[in-house]
This record gives structure tokens, C-alpha cells and sequence, in this order.
């Protein structure tokens, strides 16, 4: 049984919106940073009301757990929001530095969760102390290569939009 393919008119335009959106980062990248610092006071936001949650349950179902760094990161995550969404100047400028500490801070509370990964398996557990070790390492270089980590934040998002862009234009036929 063969399946036809039909031409799907979202995914074009989808797809052509994307690379739209890249080309304008790449020919902005002042407004293209000031999109990122929203959407990362968004997430920021979101992902802090969101700890706090998983925070209680963790302690919930692990009476003696260690779940204070996890709080300490959620207040920082719900703090750096609120700055990203409304004071967007002061959140400009010290962007690099907010994310560096914000890897650093996410890298060690990742990293004092890790006996409560242990019971998810060996593998996931590794995965975990790899990727908090990866956070504070790229933590540490924004601190010292600012700029760097400012034109690395616009070029990549740009790249995400280019390759969406093109992947979405594939699909659609």
C-alpha cells in the first residue's frame, strides 16, 4: 500500500517564515537579540514556576531529600524573568552574564540532584553529571568571552531558523 504525498501549504509557509525570521536576525542583530531576551524572560518564567513545582515534589516523594539548591535556582530563574520581561535595557546589558551564572547556578543544582537520578538508571544518571558539568563549563567561558557568547546567541538562533526554514519547505512537498 503506497501512501501519496500532498503538498502541505502550512509547512511552505511555515518554512519561508522561518527563513525570513533567520535573514532578519542575521541583518538585525540588535532586534534579534532583544526577541531572545524576551523569549528567554519567558522561559525563564515558566521554567521557574516549574521547579518550584518539581522541587515539591520531590520532596514529596523523598521526605529527606535535598531540594534547597533546586528552590535557590527556581527563585533565580523566576527573578531573571521578571528582569528579562520588564526592564529590557538592564536585561540587554548584562544578558551574557545573567545566562553565564544562570548555567553555572542550573549546573550545580543539576549536580546535587544527581542521588535522586540515580534511580532512573546508570545511563540517565551519567547523562546528567555530563550535561550539569557541560552547563557550568559554558557558564564559565561566557563569563570571561562576553562577547563571544553574544554573537554565538544571535548566530545560532539564526541557524535554527535557517534550518527550520529549509526542513519545513522539504516537508511541505
Amino acid at each position: 500500500m503506497t501512501r501519496e504525498r500532498h503538498f502541505d501549504i502550512f509547512s511552505l509557509i511555515i518554512g519561508i517564515f522561518s527563513l525570513f525570521v533567520g535573514y532578519e536576525i542575521m541583518k538585525h542583530p540588535a532586534s534579534g537579540l532583544i526577541t531572545i531576551v524576551l523569549l528567554l524572560g519567558i522561559f525563564s518564567l515558566v521554567r521557574g514556576i516549574y521547579q518550584c513545582w518539581l522541587a515539591y515534589r520531590i520532596h514529596q516523594l523523598m521526605r529527606q531529600s535535598h531540594v534547597g539548591f533546586l528552590v535557590f535556582s527556581a527563585i533565580v530563574d523566576i527573578l531573571l524573568g521578571i528582569i528579562f520581561l520588564f526592564n529590557l535595557p538592564l536585561g540587554l546589558t548584562t544578558l551574557i552574564y545573567i545566562l553565564a551564572f544562570w548555567f553555572i547556578i542550573d549546573g550545580i543544582a543539576e549536580i546535587t540532584l544527581v542521588p535522586f537520578y540515580r534511580l532512573f538508571g546508570r545511563g540517565y544518571y551519567w547523562l546528567i553529571v555530563i550535561l550539569a558539568i557541560l552547563s557550568i563549563i559554558a557558564g564559565i567561558i561566557l563569563l570571561f568571552r562576553p562577547f563571544l557568547g553574544g554573537v554565538l546567541i544571535v548566530s545560532l538562533a539564526a541557524v535554527y531558523f535557517f534550518m527550520a526554514g529549509i526542513l519545513e519547505i522539504i516537508e511541505a512537498f
